[in-house]
């Protein structure tokens, strides 16, 4: 399929010790038609969706699942952050525009990327849907059952997710930082033509800057999530 370097859809069962295709991770399936979408089920085996996203998310760009397929959401945080949950009128796109008038504001409307990240892998409520999904994930395995776990872009939430499972396979740090760093092949041309719309709508070179941080991985990040993870 074509939209599948946009999905940044990867199989942990490239990694030693992990079933190979039963554990999937990807952004969200909502760029699918309901056609579309059965197919790609069928093709991959997908029998379980774990959905990352916050409720407002999910709601506004569904899954289009086929009938047979279970679906469970696990938030990973509680309110809209920019460049994590896209959510109405504060995915980046939106607030770029936003933007236009007030570029002043830039530093008040895009998230502390760190802060976020250590926040999910310390926040009572963000561990607890955290531990939840991984814990689904590796149930779901161990009974040859399919398991996508998806957030927005597959990036930020579903990389916290992917290294807490791939921990829990005994993967270590370098490989788990080497998966999070894969999401910048498929992502690189998407967020180059997203950081040329900034420009164009903007002229804003800071803008530009910043969008780009927002859609590709960083290595930092992961690293601080794996630091405060315990």
């Amino acid at each position: 399929m074509s939209k599948l370097r946009e999905l940044n859809l990867r199989d942990f069962g490239y990694s030693i010790g992990i079933p190979k295709g039963l554990l999937l991770r990807s952004g969200k399936l909502s760029i699918f038609t309901e056609e579309e979408c059965a197919a790609f089920c069928r093709k991959y085996g997908v029998k379980c969706v774990i959905d990352l996203r916050t409720p407002i998310e999910s709601a506004e760009f569904p899954d289009p699942l086929p009938e047979g397929v279970e679906y469970l959401q696990f938030p990973l945080l509680k309110d809209a952050a920019v460049g994590i949950t896209h959510e109405t009128g504060s995915d980046a796109m939106t607030i770029i525009r936003n933007l236009r008038k007030h570029p002043e504001k830039l530093k008040e409307m895009v998230p502390d990327f760190k802060a976020l990240y250590k926040e999910i892998v310390t926040d009572e409520y963000s561990r607890t849907n955290l531990d939840k999904a991984v814990a689904v994930m590796r149930q779901n395995a161990e009974n040859g059952i399919c398991t996508l776990c998806h957030c927005t872009a597959g990036k930020d939430r579903t990389g916290i997710a992917s290294m807490v499972l791939l921990k829990s396979y005994g993967v270590s740090d370098e490989e788990i930082i080497k998966d999070f760093m894969r999401t910048n092949r498929n992502a690189f041309w998407p967020t180059i033509k997203k950081c040329l719309g900034v420009w164009l709508l903007t002229r804003n070179w800071d803008l530009v800057k910043t969008a780009y941080k927002c859609f590709m991985a960083d290595r930092e990040l992961i690293e601080i999530a794996m630091a405060n993870y315990d």
